[in-house]
């Protein structure tokens, strides 16, 4: 060989020693430890907001996948989509229900097709939660106002529920909640009676966070009254995180034993839940779970590809594992399917199905979700978990099956991941939601000495499950 020749070779053979090593090191880098002895919040489910209003047999097939596959146990409800039925006083007396009035409001086609929703679930071991949204009637608000000094998505003067209307108000959504239970015979626990008064007119009346006690008082009281006070109220569905509505409903001793939740709405990735979690938790009722109850994302009308994947996918993930991390128990995502919503008023395209003249059809943003809904189970404990940068994880043991789940997202991460878990055997299997992957298992990886190496793309959203884990 000549000499020209052994250099080159020497070369190639230090080149190639030289990228092993950055390989390796690269690899020593991309590294996730799991502490399951680190314990966090326990889950109470998640799930997704359904009009239903427009609910149909057509739509029971697409309910079995958001249950049995998807793995949603929290229903929201929206049985109208405004809080304007009662366009006039049904009486002079606030005290007493005009059932008449009530009973032909409420048997209505569109609250008939709510009721049988909920039935159905219900046959389906869920019970859902009632909410209410959109602006009540007219003859309920202060057109007086000032302009607010929160957070708000208007400043319209003219839409103030006015707090000599609170009994009114209580009487006509403690009625639904009757006709609910007594008339409709649905099974069901939690109640929101406003959404997002703190983004009037359309998404409900306004409501300042110092109002909001005395409001929810007044109905938490009517509910009792009418032998409704297993119910518990969810409050306050606000859609801007800063506002201090929880803080304020703290404040109140008469109220907090009717609160069954607080609930957040988050759409960006600014958003923290960290300040109301923490108020929460400093307080003397700790145990009322902060749940996440609308998430997602607000493009509905770019139903581009690239969309579907940046905005409805990775972005909605991160902003519900974001959540999680900070210390929510539940998430709600915003919306089960494309419909008509009374208070845009439009057609959205927010759903996880889309609605093609009635055939529901799971979207890639399904398939997302799905990577947290089906593996962490209600009842699952956050545990610590930690990667390399980039890459946003929640890590949970089951309570049912004491299996490890790691959920997580990367949108240019590394491909080659060491994952530890010391003291434990087993094999993780690998679950994949990419641009082209629907939630697919893509590999396993068998734990030796505490450390497995798994393969992942490097945009991703993941699931890492030990299903039978041993000590």
């Amino acid at each position: 060989m000549c000499p020209r020749s052994r250099f080159f070779t020497t070369a190639i053979a230090v080149f190639v020693f030289a990228w092993s090593v950055g390989v390796q090191a690269q690899s020593a880098t991309a590294l996730i430890k799991i502490d399951p002895l680190q314990r966090f919040q326990t889950i109470d489910g998640f799930g997704v907001n359904f009009n239903g209003t427009y609910f149909r047999d057509s739509q029971r097939p697409m309910i079995d996948l958001l249950v049995k596959d998807l793995g949603a146990t929290l229903f929201r409800i929206d049985p109208y989509g405004l809080t304007n039925w009662e366009a006039a006083n049904d009486n002079d007396d606030a005290n007493v229900m005009n059932w008449e009035y009530y009973n032909d409001r409420y048997s209505i086609p569109e609250f008939e097709a709510a009721w049988a929703a909920g039935r159905y679930l219900n046959s389906l071991n869920i019970r859902p939660y009632l909410t209410l949204s959109g602006i009540p009637p007219v003859w309920m608000l202060n057109e007086d106002r000032s302009a607010p000094t929160f957070k708000s998505c208007s400043q319209d003067t003219k839409s103030h529920l006015n707090p000599q209307m609170y009994e009114e108000f209580a009487e006509t959504v403690v009625s639904l909640a009757i006709y609910a239970r007594n008339t409709a015979h649905l099974d069901f626990q939690y109640f929101g009676p406003v959404n997002e008064t703190d983004c009037y007119p359309n998404e409900g009346p306004r409501v300042d966070p110092e109002e909001m006690p005395a409001l929810l008082n007044v109905i938490a009281k009517r509910l009792k009254k009418e032998r409704l006070g297993d119910v518990r109220i969810v409050a306050a569905e606000q859609a801007h995180m800063q506002n201090n509505y929880i803080e304020e409903i703290l404040k109140s001793k008469e109220l907090m034993p009717s609160i069954g939740a607080f609930s957040l709405h988050s759409y960006s990735d600014t958003n923290d839940a960290t300040p109301h979690i923490r108020a929460v938790q400093e307080s003397a009722y700790a145990s009322v779970p902060v749940w996440l109850t609308e998430y997602g994302d607000l493009d509905d009308l770019n139903q581009s590809a690239e969309n579907e994947w940046k905005g409805f996918s990775l972005a909605a993930t991160r902003r519900a594992l974001r959540a999680i991390n900070q210390g929510v128990t539940a998430a709600v995502f915003w919306d089960a399917f494309d419909n008509y919503h009374e208070h845009y008023p439009r057609m959205t395209y927010y759903g996880l199905f889309a609605n093609h003249n009635h055939h529901y059809r799971p979207k890639k943003r399904y398939y997302a979700a799905k990577q947290l809904y089906h593996f962490v189970h209600v009842g699952a404990q956050r545990i610590n978990v930690e990667g390399p940068p980039g890459m946003l994880m929640s890590g949970f043991v089951n309570g049912d099956d004491a299996s490890v789940v790691v959920v997580g997202m990367q949108e240019a991460g590394p491909e080659n991941i060491a994952v530890t878990l010391p003291g434990f055997e087993g094999e993780w299997q690998v679950f994949q939601t990419t641009p082209r992957l629907d939630c697919e298992q893509t590999g396993t990886a068998v734990i030796a000495n505490g450390s497995a190496q798994v393969h992942l793309s490097k945009e991703s959203i993941f699931t890492l499950l030990l299903s039978k884990p041993k000590k």
